[in-house]
């Protein structure tokens, strides 16, 4: 590498300018052309070689090998995904949040659940029943409150030295969540739409925040996202428990819908699976199913 070519991190895209930190500077950045006619373009989480053209301002010539790509948000090599809900305002959904962790499974990013304004609940019970299941199938599940600093802790300990992204809906509390770990950060938070069940948007872009804790990405709220990097195949071995369990379906290639001697249905039905996750996972495979051929 010559003097004038360095390696980064890209922390955020705005306005068509990749901000790319380089030990402890940011610099302003344009990707090379070249790119395009690659079909790939630079994104937050992607490590560059930056070719530096001026005092902390240069062009990002070479993407470095990626570990993993989400494409909604956009951003790369993801260790952790914090799935956040909110117990109320706006309600959780069980659907979203087994679509989010089919997708980070099969990127295999480890998720995490984190139930946020548990405050809001009459009885703290309510909440851990509501998401009992989820640990159950052994999955990480952490109950916060922006009115508990101790409901951190132990959400802190398990995103150090990571690059986490927080996704989910609007208004679930992200912005709250990263104003909690890094109290420096101030972001911008709004109320909920009483009539929508559902929060204005506060983050407009991918961006990602150093903390003690490690880097955290805030990304731009959303409430539906598609299934289009999956087949029916990669989606029956996206959970880590219907992907340990297929090694023990009659069928190699078992898609856990009307197939004889199915261990994931078995699972279910011995209530060591929850038939939650396992009704929408039929709904995520008619979503495939019945998805349009995009040319």
């Amino acid at each position: 590498m010559i003097n004038n070519q360095k390696q980064g991190l890209i922390i955020s895209l705005r306005a068509g300018n990749y901000f790319v930190k380089i030990d402890n500077d940011i610099y302003k950045c344009k990707a090379r052309g070249l790119f395009r006619h690659q079909d790939i373009s630079p994104v937050v989480g992607d490590n560059v070689i930056v070719e530096i053209q001026n005092y902390q301002e240069g062009y990002i010539i070479e993407i470095l090998e990626r570990h993993n790509y989400l494409a909604r948000p956009k951003i790369a090599n993801i260790d952790c995904g914090i799935i956040i809900t909110s117990y109320d305002e706006p309600q959780y959904s069980y659907y979203l949040i087994d679509k989010f962790l089919a997708i980070l499974e099969f990127l295999k990013i480890e998720p995490i659940i984190c139930v946020t304004k548990i405050d809001l609940a009459s009885d703290i019970k309510d909440v851990y029943a509501s998401f009992k299941s989820y640990e159950y199938d052994n999955y990480q599940v952490v109950y916060t409150s922006i009115n508990d600093a101790k409901t951190f802790k132990s959400l802190k300990e398990k995103i150090n030295n990571k690059l986490t992204v927080l996704i989910g809906q609007s208004g679930a509390g992200k912005s709250s969540l990263l104003n909690a770990i890094n109290k420096n950060l101030n972001l911008q938070t709004n109320e909920i739409s009483q009539s929508l069940n559902r929060g204005k948007h506060t983050t407009r872009h991918v961006e990602i925040f150093e903390t003690n804790y490690g880097l955290i990405a805030d990304s731009p709220g959303f409430s539906s996202l598609d299934l289009d990097m999956m087949q029916a195949e990669d989606l029956a071995i996206a959970y880590h428990d219907f992907k340990d369990a297929s090694t023990q379906c009659k069928f190699n290639n078992c898609l856990h819908l009307n197939e004889p001697q199915c261990m994931v249905k078995e699972l279910v039905k011995d209530n060591k699976i929850s038939l939650t996750r396992y009704n929408n996972y039929l709904l995520f495979q008619e979503e495939i199913k019945n998805r349009k051929v995009r040319y």
